[in-house]
């Protein structure tokens, strides 16, 4: 009789003039009302009532809101939405921060601040003893201490599930050794079984399994952008390692720069942190050595997404902070008229939010940082048809993504046909800000800085391998201190660079700034063809334009692969060959790439090995950046650079002020 009574009163609600508002509150109650005076306690119930509501009828005219108070949200199972709990044109259903409060939701653990005790353990290194601190959390409650999911290139990932611990919401150090950079692999004794040496690590025991049980190394193995963490013993007698994984991306060679990590033994540094998951204790070098019991230490513990979406359309999400999880953040699939703005997206051991099959979606004014993989994967749109996505990722501020997973972790994957990429500021990333993959998208005014900071053979955009994707423009953007060289760069690294047989796009009139190491140039074109780079500025650059050349033999010989044959068979028919005409022949057609009109100051050469048939022609050399543009023959002036990326924008300002009262 109870539930009827509750379920006859929301009915009512939801009848009334004011049902096209809701409320929610961490201190409300799923059996009131969801007014302002009374509101309903949990998202899940909001969103049935709204479900409901639907079920009776027409939404409201202009739609519903539920706007969600202030306060954490405490996540305890997915948020999910299907097609039933979509709005209608004109008429979208709206979760929104109610005025200038903040929503949090959260799948993060805090550790009780009375629960840390200085550490006595004969593991913890001598130069931290004394200063390391140790907290029971199995004993507390805290319940993730299964191993985490596997990580790396070519891993199979399944859940994706990294385990971080953050101070008042900044991400801490895994316990590694070396603190910095990287040991090198000094001989390889067993290759088959990956048995591999190292030098200068002086005593070996504290790395044996009865000190180390669940010590890793993660290692740039076998390639230099292709990084993977594994589980290692060490056999001390014969002073050598072994992985406890076999694929055929982890073969160690001489050389290959690797550390370790996952092991109470390398806890020496302010800022490093341990869990022994075998036991359930805690251990924590403080940064600074500052009292624990005086800041709050969170472990990520939900290990779910936490917003799911299927089939769901004309909804909004606006002013929530997502944060501290061990998977992903968001998954929206096949969606149509989903927009999330002002939101701040954060601390997930996978990747922040996933956008796919989207049409006429917006990703708007957004944070996003620290995460085990990537920011956003984003698609939609029909390649073979060539209908746009119409889907637009504007004025979002995005770092730190590949904290676990160091390459090819893209602060914004973006793939399908159609997407604006327009007003972004992308840096502090490991490795690319844009993976791109797909047709006519258009980067325009995104400011790209401080990326590609580890990885070799990279680009502050990295496209590679499909020669189909075409008519992508990169226009108006500055790229800034891309890449770091050093002793680890065999390759090279760019601003943009176009991989393995990309063929079709524009580059024009973009600002290139300290973007070229190794043998790239600010632009890396390797054997793609129809590429066109015009009016761009390079400054600081080693050289503007670099090309790797293949043979007429080897480019014939890609197209008879099974995954080139693939890759044309899945966009080949009249509205793409109508598009693009050059395609019907592209398989016996030169390295025809055009440089033009760019101009770069100082540097060593405009282009490094010069493509046999590229057409080149007006580019400059200057001693300095022309104060007047127009003075440069054939050079179209280039937009302020206080008019690239998102600048003073009010809803992004609203989003970061967001972030920063929740840190």
């Amino acid at each position: 009789m109870k539930t009827q009574v509750l379920f006859f009163t929301a009915l009512s609600a939801m009848c009334a003039p004011a049902a096209s508002e809701f409320y929610v509150s961490p201190n409300g109650d799923d059996s009131a009302a969801g007014t302002f005076a009374a509101p309903f306690a949990t998202l899940a119930h909001a969103r049935d009532v709204v479900r409901d509501l639907k079920k009776a009828g027409p939404l409201p005219k202009g739609g519903v809101t539920v706007w969600l108070r202030g306060g954490v949200y405490s996540m305890r199972s997915v948020w999910n939405f299907g097609k039933e709990d979509s709005g209608e044109p004109g008429a979208p259903v709206a979760y929104r921060a109610w005025k200038d409060e903040t929503p949090v939701l959260s799948g993060g653990w805090t550790v009780p601040s009375a629960s840390w005790r200085k550490a006595e353990d004969p593991r913890i290194p001598a130069a931290a003893r004394g200063k390391v601190w140790a907290a029971d959390v199995k004993t507390l409650g805290y319940d993730g201490l299964e191993p985490d999911g596997p990580c790396g290139f070519q891993m199979p990932k399944g859940l994706f599930r990294i385990l971080s611990l953050y101070r008042n919401g900044r991400p801490l150090v895994l316990a590694r050794h070396p603190n910095k950079g990287f040991l090198s692999i000094t001989s390889v004794p067993d290759a088959t079984n990956r048995v591999f040496a190292a030098a200068d690590l002086g005593d070996l025991a504290p790395w044996t399994s009865d000190r180390s049980p669940e010590l890793q190394a993660l290692g740039y193995w076998r390639y230099l952008w292709a990084d993977q963490t594994i589980p290692v013993t060490v056999d001390s007698a014969n002073r050598t390692f072994k992985m406890n994984q076999k694929n055929p991306w982890n073969f160690p060679v001489k050389g290959a720069p690797f550390y370790f990590q996952n092991s109470l033994c390398a806890l020496d540094m302010p800022g490093e942190w341990f869990l022994d998951r075998i036991v359930g204790i805690l251990y924590l070098r403080p940064p600074s050595d500052s009292d624990p019991s005086k800041d709050r230490y969170e472990l990520s513990r939900a290990a779910f997404t936490f917003l799911r979406a299927d089939g769901a359309s004309h909804l909004r999400f606006e002013g929530i902070v997502f944060c501290t999880g061990r998977h992903h953040g968001i998954i929206v699939d096949n969606a149509t008229d989903v927009a999330f703005e002002r939101c701040v997206v954060r601390n997930f051991g996978g990747t922040g939010i996933y956008l796919r099959d989207a049409r006429d979606c917006r990703l708007r004014g957004n944070v996003f940082h620290t995460f085990g993989h990537k920011a956003g994967v984003i698609s939609g749109g029909n390649r073979r048809t060539l209908t746009p996505a119409d889907t637009v990722v504007e004025a979002n501020d995005v770092s730190d993504t590949g904290r676990a997973m160091h390459t090819y972790s893209a602060g914004f994957s973006i793939g399908g046909m159609g997407m604006r990429v327009v007003r972004n500021h992308m840096h502090d990333l490991p490795s690319s800000a844009f993976g791109v993959g797909g047709n006519e998208h258009l980067f325009a005014s995104n400011l790209v800085e401080d990326v590609v900071l580890e990885s070799d053979d990279q680009g502050g955009v990295d496209t590679c391998r499909d020669p189909t994707f075409r008519g992508n423009r990169f226009v108006h953007n500055i790229w800034r201190n891309i890449g770091r060289g050093g002793d680890y760069v065999k390759c090279g690294q760019a601003g943009i660079r176009f991989d393995d047989a990309i063929c079709g796009n524009l580059i024009y009139g973009n600002r290139f700034d300290n973007c070229s190491y190794g043998i790239f140039g600010g632009v890396q074109i390797h054997a793609g063809r129809d590429n066109v780079v015009r009016n761009n500025l390079f400054t600081r650059c080693r050289y503007a334009v670099s090309f790797t050349e293949w043979s007429m033999k080897r480019w014939r010989e890609y197209f008879e692969k099974d995954f080139t044959k693939a890759y044309i068979k899945a966009v080949d028919g009249p509205a793409f060959r109508a598009k693009y005409p050059e395609f019907a022949a592209m398989v016996d057609t030169p390295m025809n790439d055009t440089v033009e009109y760019n101009i770069l100051v100082g540097g060593e050469a405009l282009i490094r090995t010069m493509a046999t048939s590229a057409t080149v022609r007006g580019n400059v050399r200057l001693d300095s950046v022309p104060a007047d543009f127009s003075s440069v023959p054939g050079f179209d002036p280039l937009p302020p650079e206080s008019a690239i990326g998102p600048g003073n924008d009010p809803i992004l300002a609203r989003a970061q002020a967001s972030d920063v009262g929740t840190l």
